[in-house]
């Protein structure tokens, strides 16, 4: 029997309609199931580094830099972060994983925060649902231990791009103390043979004059310029300047923030 050929274009334009409207909710739906499933994971990372059973490199998440950045701004001037790794029961190697577990998120803190002011610890917990083939759990805590001085000593504070030499009070003569002028030493040595080049800018506490604390903070900045060049660094490669009391980075009115803000910060520009 011959088929009209009416009939035959009917058919063909009522497939063409259903395959096109199948093909159309088939997109929809994935699509609708791919957003679901990044609002769902995104809703779930929080930055916080987080482990796999037996991990010792935490998984990786996106949002690591800003939580990073604001564990950072909870730590004040020269105060150490503690880090202290966990394990659970029937983990291997025990406190071992969890030092390995709290040196690696060390490494990430990297360049911001250098390893001289960070402490590992270790410490076992109760179960937490972490176990073979399930998700990632946290398995570090966070502390800051806050930097202690007497009030005739100074310190070194390694920062970020900067150094921080922290002076007692009144005082231009940091590199008097043993393991300051030791660091200043060491630090001359590994820039003498290249075009480094350093700022050294001294800051003082609220006590006194503005124009009293100018000076100062120019003696302090001199101060160390002296160690540099003692120690090989040509004068011509060092520029000195005071912010005297103007940038404050801690609070005037106890004796621990004046002393913070009792410095020269050296930077190396390479």
């Amino acid at each position: 029997m011959k088929i009209p050929f009416w009939l035959i274009l009917l058919l063909f334009l009522g497939y063409s309609i259903w395959a096109t409207r199948c093909w159309h909710e088939h997109m929809m739906r994935d699509c609708c199931e791919d957003t679901t499933a990044a609002a769902a994971a995104g809703a779930q990372t929080t930055g916080v580094p987080l482990f796999n059973w037996n991990g010792e490199k935490p998984v990786s998440d996106p949002k690591f830099p800003d939580w990073k950045k604001a564990l950072l701004a909870r730590g004040g001037q020269g105060d150490t972060l503690v880090i202290t790794g966990f394990y659970r029961e029937g983990e291997a190697n025990g406190e071992k994983l969890a030092l390995a577990r709290a040196a690696a998120i060390r490494d990430m803190m990297a360049p911001e925060l250098p390893t001289s002011r960070i402490r590992l610890a270790a410490r076992m917990i109760a179960a937490d649902g972490l176990a073979e083939g399930s998700n990632p759990k946290e398995s570090a805590s966070f502390s800051w231990s806050a930097m202690v001085l007497k009030k005739e000593d100074s310190a070194v504070i390694e920062a970020d791009k900067d150094v921080i030499l922290l002076f007692p009070f009144n005082s231009a003569e940091s590199d008097r103390d043993a393991k300051v002028d030791a660091y200043l030493k060491e630090l001359c040595a590994k820039h003498k043979a290249t075009a480094a080049t350093f700022n050294l800018v001294g800051h003082t506490d609220n006590v006194g004059t503005d124009e009293e604390n100018m000076t100062l903070g120019l003696a302090r900045a001199r101060t160390v310029a002296k160690t540099l060049t003692r120690n090989g660094i040509a004068s011509n490669r060092i520029n000195t300047s005071s912010k005297g009391e103007s940038e404050p980075v801690a609070d005037n009115s106890t004796d621990e923030g004046r002393q913070k803000n009792r410095r020269v910060v050296i930077t190396v520009n390479q």
